[in-house]
């Protein structure tokens, strides 16, 4: 099955459609997928103008909840796509496994952005059970993530014969395989077959992968990102976004965050603390279309088996120009 067919065939759940969910539906949509839900529950605030670009510029509409006022901007990239939406409360749904698991059994993919840790772990929970890859992205100002748990995934990548040729069940790292190898002498090419396995999403947190995959210089370079991205997760966002968050408390919560994935707390910086203490859960419009676009087109590869996904996490670092994958 190619790729395009696998686009127009495959149902995408997107949940929350803030400015990265907003250039994910846009690169997907123009991408060329068939059919797709957006779940939010969410009502229109003043700060959504600045980063969401489906919303019309109509300052009356705040308060109103958010989705149904985008569907008409969406289908004008593409009269084709099959847009729903559902604008129920993700505890209305969630919280019932019965329920949970009638909804997402719908989707063939899902995608959720700006998610409390809490709710992703319990959606990662009913999607493991299903055996439905899941995506998970947000962003901090200049600073992003995607944490992915897609269960297994298996490509054939072409590449050009190197020196030493490729062997099958050869491990790339702690979650990818090299399984199969076909030669091709005459286009002077190798048919790599590649197997990627994912853990669930609640074992990255605790993950102690990062030193078996980094040298001791890397691990001093390791962007402070990498560990106040980690430390927001178990932040209270503030209920007024412009509110700056305590220094002393990040720097404290970001030192738990590095012993425990065992990597050294001096990548904490006073300069990422103040970038974290300002920047924490807002949202950027370049920062979002370098995240959404990044997610989409791996959903794209994901998509095609022509390519191996993500695996697990991608940092995005923008101060830096950084976006490191790492295994968790």
């Amino acid at each position: 099955m190619g790729t395009q067919l696998r686009l127009r065939s495959t149902k995408i759940l997107l949940i929350n459609l803030g400015a990265i969910g907003s250039e994910v539906v846009k690169n997907l949509v123009l991408g060329g997928i068939n059919s797709l839900e957006i779940m939010d529950s969410s009502k229109l605030k003043e700060e959504d103008f600045s980063s969401q670009f489906f919303l019309p510029d109509k300052p009356e509409n705040i308060g109103k909840l958010k989705v149904p006022l985008v569907i008409d901007q969406i289908k004008d990239l593409n009269n084709r796509v099959n847009l729903t939406i559902n604008t129920a409360t993700f505890e209305s749904v969630f919280d019932y496994e019965d329920r949970a698991n009638d909804y997402l059994s719908n989707f063939d993919l899902i995608i959720a952005t700006e998610m409390p840790k809490a709710f992703m772990i319990q959606l990662n929970s009913y999607t493991r059970k299903l055996n439905i890859p899941l995506y998970v992205a947000g962003m901090h100002g200049m600073f992003g993530y995607v944490l992915l748990d897609l269960i297994k995934h298996t490509s054939v990548v072409t590449k050009d014969m190197g020196n030493q040729p490729r062997r099958p069940n050869t491990k790339i790292n702690s979650n990818k395989l090299i399984s199969d190898v076909s030669y091709d002498e005459k286009e002077k090419k190798e048919n790599i077959t590649i197997i990627d396995t994912y853990k669930p999403i609640s074992e990255m947190f605790s993950s102690k992968e990062l030193p078996n995959q980094l040298n001791r210089r890397q691990l001093k370079r390791l962007s402070a990102a990498f560990p106040l991205i980690f430390t927001l997760f178990d932040v209270e966002k503030p209920v007024y976004i412009e509110d700056s968050l305590d220094v002393d408390m990040l720097r404290e919560k970001a030192s738990l965050v590095c012993e425990k994935h065992d990597i050294p707390t001096a990548v904490i910086t006073d300069e990422y603390l103040n970038f974290f203490s300002r920047q924490a859960f807002t949202e950027f419009a370049p920062v979002a279309a370098l995240i959404g676009g990044c997610l989409a087109q791996d959903v794209i590869q994901y998509l095609s088996k022509k390519e191996s996904p993500i695996n697990n996490c991608l940092i995005v670092d923008t101060i830096r120009s950084e976006m490191p994958i790492y295994v968790l």
